[in-house]
């Protein structure tokens, strides 16, 4: 192995230990922040307040629901039936798909001709590098 190669290997392992070290203390941040979070929101709700402005800037209180699939059929029905838009690819299986197009280890029914990808799918890459402690 070249000198500068391990150098660089040395130098992506300092920097992911770091990189680790400094997600640990921002977990311990998030928790403080979370906690921070939920009572002030719930004092302002308490409150009756949708916001409250300090030195500090204005605060707004966001509450948002999100869907979670519990009967993934009845929903898929429902949706065939009143919103059809809903019923999307699965970004997953489509992003194998394109893996396997790229290294030439499958075939698409239909594809553009040149790309050999589904019509209306492109792709981004990522470059990346990985390490795995010992």
């Amino acid at each position: 192995m070249s000198g500068t190669i391990k150098e660089l290997a040395d130098r992506l392992a300092d920097a992911r230990l770091r990189k680790d070290e400094a997600d640990e203390i921002a977990k311990v941040y998030q928790g403080q922040y979370d906690e921070v979070e939920a009572e002030l929101f719930d004092a302002m709700e308490n409150a009756g307040m949708s916001s409250v402005r300090t030195e500090r800037g204005l605060f707004r209180l966001n509450d948002l629901a999100w869907a979670s699939i519990e009967d993934a059929e009845r929903a898929r029905e429902w949706a065939a039936a009143f919103m059809p838009e809903l019923l999307t690819l699965n970004n997953q299986r489509l992003s194998k798909l394109v893996r396997d197009t790229l290294k030439g280890d499958a075939v698409v029914d239909g594809a553009d001709d040149g790309t050999n990808l589904p019509p209306g799918v492109g792709f981004k890459t990522s470059r990346k590098v990985t390490w795995r402690r010992q």
